[in-house]
């Protein structure tokens, strides 16, 4: 009688200073089959897939807690990578996230399972800074919620690390910087950021960038809008990039355009893509889809040599365990 009490009263101390919740486990498989056609070279057929396991874990005190998560993807041809390890610390007003992530989606692209831009035209995606970064560098990012319908997002580059290079030198602490704020009005949501990526390469040379994004997202008729433009300076090259998406989901079905134009001083090239989705289930099993998928893409004043005619199909299947 003595023990079940000590335990009780050890059990009821113990939630009174914090919730703490089991971690939680998932895991899924994805495997894509594509087709591309390109109007220069022959077709190319490819397969590629990966198994995704996720583990969450969340600690609570009051309105404060700790979170933290990581996630492995152990692809078809042999190779593994980290897709997010980060620690979160905080509350509903304000957290730090330090680790390995993406931040918020300047560029959503909706249902976009396959989108095969034609000409090696530049798209520019406000996502130089998003995150996921090389060995290079890390991420850091602060949040902010003021109100119900307000969202402050100030993430940072640690170390000359990003999603497209990872020759960084490190000898600058925080290499990107990435402002963002949202603003939500009923089933609207506003979206306005800024990034600007300014480190020295390992070569010699550096890279020195800046863009900005302005989206909405909003219901109609039971679909969700997705549209977004934005704009990015290169100091090193001097071109400017100018990019509009739009996109549409409803229920199982997907549709989008991608645009975008460079200012190069030269030729000024340029591409528009088509892309669209529809999911299906596989045998009725929740837990299983398939998913068709194709896009089509063409690109003015580029190079000969280079196609400017891009069409693409994917067959995705998905599992989840």
């Amino acid at each position: 009688m003595k023990k079940s009490t000590l335990y009780t009263a050890v059990f009821s101390s113990l939630l009174s200073a914090g919730v703490v919740a089991s971690p939680s486990f998932d895991a899924n498989f994805e495997i894509n089959t594509d087709m591309i056609d390109k109007d220069i070279g022959d077709t190319t057929y490819l397969e590629s897939g990966r198994v995704e396991f996720s583990t969450l874990g969340k600690h609570t005190s009051g309105d404060n807690f700790v979170e933290g998560k990581g996630t492995i993807e152990i692809k078809v041809n042999g190779t593994s990578t980290v897709a997010d390890a980060y620690l979160k610390v905080g509350n509903s007003k304000w957290d730090i996230q330090l680790g390995r992530f993406e931040a918020i989606n300047l560029f959503p692209k909706g249902k976009d399972v396959i989108v095969e831009n034609a000409g090696g035209v530049t798209v520019y995606e406000a996502n130089k800074a998003r995150g996921r970064t090389s060995d290079n560098g890390g991420q850091i990012a602060l949040h902010f919620n003021p109100s119900d319908s307000v969202h402050f997002e100030l993430g940072t580059i640690y170390g000359a690390g990003d999603s497209d290079n990872d020759t960084g030198d490190n000898t600058t602490s925080i290499a990107g910087i990435r402002p963002i704020v949202q603003f939500k009005a009923g089933s609207a949501t506003i979206t306005a950021g800024y990034e600007s990526l300014d480190y020295d390469l390992t070569s010699g040379s550096a890279v020195s960038q800046s863009g900005f994004s302005l989206g909405a997202n909003f219901d109609v008729s039971g679909a969700n809008i997705n549209i977004a433009v934005t704009q990015m300076e290169d100091d090193e090259t001097d071109e400017e990039v100018s990019s509009v998406v739009a996109n549409m989901t409803y229920n199982n079905f997907g549709l989008g355009v991608i645009s975008s134009s460079v200012d190069d001083a030269s030729t000024d090239p340029s591409v528009t893509t088509i892309y669209t989705a529809y999911t299906l289930p596989v045998f009725d099993i929740d837990n299983a889809s398939m998913t068709l998928a194709a896009s089509y893409s063409t690109a003015d004043d580029v190079a000969a040599d280079v196609n400017d005619t891009v069409m693409a199909t994917r067959v995705r299947f998905n599992y989840t365990f």
